[in-house]
């Protein structure tokens, strides 16, 4: 995952069987993690739901997991990504705004050109001065996405309207969207290094505001805005970057 090699020390099988498909034939780990019981029983007082222990114990791991993943420049964003044409793109939003179904129009809209990365909680990490969106197991209740990591084209913020329009992002607008989406590290060693790599996001990749309805035009709307990002394009407004 995330071009890692990352054991997992499981008590119940529902983990084994959730990570089939991400299951490595090397026996070189990068990292190794295990929870304790009392872990999982908080991770099940976290939620609204009672949810069984085995599913709670998934999650659990998949915490610290990301925990870890900030030591390789990787960290968790609650997004969907997908990839077209070699280039991932990444939506964020509230919960319920919809997430996936805005992603489902870009399968219909381009069909088999786009691959589905992750539609809940792709992996985020820098390789080479490049961010990349990484499949993970961990990837939301329909189960959308693949073992695939692609270069972030671009970073999308999405609001119901009933109109379709998109306007690229000054950084401030986006410091105060992202952080609602990220898993923040409680370990204070941790932060300085996390926060340079939100930072590097923010300032690499070019975030957006698509402002949609549920039809496919948005999903035209949003890529031609994304990928032309021209000030004459879809009415979209194109600031200056300005990273400290």
């Amino acid at each position: 995952m995330a071009n890692l090699v990352i054991g997992i020390d499981n008590q119940y099988e529902y983990t084994s069987g959730f990570c089939e498909h991400y299951k490595a034939d090397s026996e070189q780990e990068d990292f190794r993690v295990s929870v304790t019981e009392q872990e999982i029983l908080e991770e099940r007082e976290r939620s609204e739901i009672p949810y069984a222990l085995p599913y709670c114990e998934s999650i659990a791991l998949y915490r610290a997991i990301c925990r870890k993943l900030i030591d390789y420049d990787a960290f968790l964003m609650h997004s969907a990504a997908l990839e077209l044409d070699g280039k991932a793109y990444v939506f964020a939003a509230k919960s319920g705004v919809g997430k996936t179904t805005h992603m489902k129009l870009w399968m219909q809209e381009f069909g088999e050109r786009v691959r589905v990365i992750n539609g809940d909680k792709p992996v985020y990490r820098f390789l080479n001065g490049m961010l990349y969106a990484c499949g993970t197991p961990w990837c939301g209740k329909e189960r959308m996405g693949n073992n695939i990591m692609s270069p972030v084209k671009a970073i999308c913020f999405l609001e119901q309207s009933p109109d379709n329009r998109i306007q690229r992002l000054a950084v401030e607008e986006v410091i105060g969207r992202i952080f609602h989406q990220l898993l923040i590290p409680k370990e204070e060693a941790a932060m300085k290094h996390f926060i340079d790599m939100v930072d590097k996001m923010i300032c690499s990749v070019n975030s957006y505001l698509l402002q949609c309805n549920k039809e496919r035009e948005a999903a035209v709307v949003a890529y031609n805005g994304m990928v032309q990002d021209s000030a004459h394009c879809c009415g979209i407004k194109s600031p200056a970057k300005k990273c400290q």
